[in-house]
This record gives structure tokens, sequence and C-alpha cells, in this order.
């Protein structure tokens, strides 16, 4: 299937230059803007939704972005998850646009799971309170902690990349929005240093939060035995990812 089947928004000038990756912060989208970027990468995009809502819990647009695109790719257990997200940051408010999104997710939504949101219609979705679980809500455990995970810094700086720690490299490229482009960072920097546990747990906080689990198994393969440093982790965030 090419690209321009996989995505219908795929215009012909992008067709032409798809040997070029389109990085997802570079994407000239205005702030209101709702819809799929033309010739972006679905999965990519996906992926730079869901962790910038992890890392700005309270931005709605991108809330409504994911749920939005999930619904237009007609996948049911990551609208879910996303609906579950905007719910968990909403509370009780936000009635109207919650009850818009679930009007249109009711044709692909589980009878169950449509349930869960009519029932809390009103009073809306409580953190405490018993959710069924998703592996694709990125907010589970978000009231338990920060809600910034990661700093943002005022400027970059521009020393060569080998001065640089790869740590703050891939923390500059998510301040910036570029999800793809830390995670190379972080997997180059880890197979040349596999000793080093922050690099193991920075790497697998992106997979977890970006719900990566083919590029964990990937990256647990190319490893072998140098994850026995940080092996519980990974075994534990292969399991959150799995189930």
């Amino acid at each position: 299937m090419s690209d321009a089947q996989k995505n219908p928004h795929f215009d012909e000038y992008t067709a032409e230059t798809a040997g070029y990756p389109m990085q997802m912060a570079f994407i000239d989208q205005p702030q209101w803007d709702l819809t799929i970027p033309k010739g972006v990468d679905l999965n990519l995009w996906s992926k730079h939704l869901a962790y910038s809502v992890a890392r700005e819990p309270f931005n709605l647009i991108n809330h409504v972005r994911r749920v939005r695109l999930h619904l237009a790719c007609n996948e049911a257990d990551a609208s879910f998850g996303a609906m579950l997200d905007l719910h968990l940051v909403l509370g009780d408010k936000g009635i109207s646009l919650r009850g818009s999104l679930l009007r249109q997710l009711k044709k692909i939504l589980p009878q169950d799971r449509y349930d869960l949101f009519l029932k809390h219609y009103k009073p809306g979705l409580r953190p405490d309170q018993s959710l069924p679980p998703s592996r694709h809500s990125v907010l589970g455990n978000f009231f338990a902690g920060n809600t910034i995970l990661v700093k943002k810094e005022t400027s970059r700086t521009t020393p060569s990349l080998k001065q640089q720690n790869p740590l703050d490299l891939a923390r500059e490229e998510l301040n910036f929005g570029d999800v793809s482009k830390a995670q190379q960072i972080l997997e180059e920097a880890l197979i040349e240093a596999p000793k080093t546990p922050e690099l193991h747990h920075e790497l697998l906080e992106l997979y977890s939060h970006t719900r990566s689990l083919e590029d964990l198994i990937r990256m647990q393969e190319r490893l072998g035995n140098n994850i026995v440093i940080a092996l519980e982790e990974w075994n534990q965030t292969r399991s959150k990812l799995e189930n």
C-alpha cells in the first residue's frame, strides 16, 4: 500500500518527496486547526500527540486532535485511551466538548466504553475512581506525579554533538516537539554506552509515553544482555505496553 493510500490527506507534492521523513516539530499547523496535517505519517503524528498530551496535559487542542485522529483511523482502543485522558484532565468541566466528541465516537467505541462516558457525562471522571485499563492512555498515573515530564529550556546551545550529553540533546529535541529525533539520539547513545542507567531510564520513559512497544522490542533485541543493568525496568515497561 502506498503512502497516499495509507493517508488520504497525502497530496501529490508530499508523495513525490516521500523519501524525506517529515519532522513533527516543523509542521506548520494553525493553533486551532484540528485536522490531520497533509502528508503526515499517521503513526508518527499519533506518537507526537501522545507525548504532547503527556508533557502538557492541559493543552486541550492536542487532546482533541488526538481523539479526532484515532476516530478518523477507526481505532476504537486508541480513541478510548485518548478520550479517557481528556476526561481525566477536564473532570466535570467541558461538558459540551466531551459530549460532542462522545457523539462522534459512538459509532466505533465498544458499548461498555461508550456507556462509561455517557454515565459520567455531567459529573465527569475522577482520577481516584476505578477506571478500565487502557494501554493507550498516557495520563493514567499523571495525577500522582509531576505535570511536566521534561523541563523546558530557555534557549538551545550549540556546542558540537560530541561535547553534549545525549540526555540533554534528547531533552532539547523533546522541548521542540521532535519525539522521533529524541528517541533516535537515546537509542544510539545507549548502543554506545549500554552501562549508563540514566539512558535506559530515559528511553524507557519515552517508549512508555509514546506506547512504542515495537520499538522497545527491537531495541531490546539490539542490546541483548546489555539490558541486565536495568532488566527489571525493561521488563516492567514491556509488560505495561503489552497489557
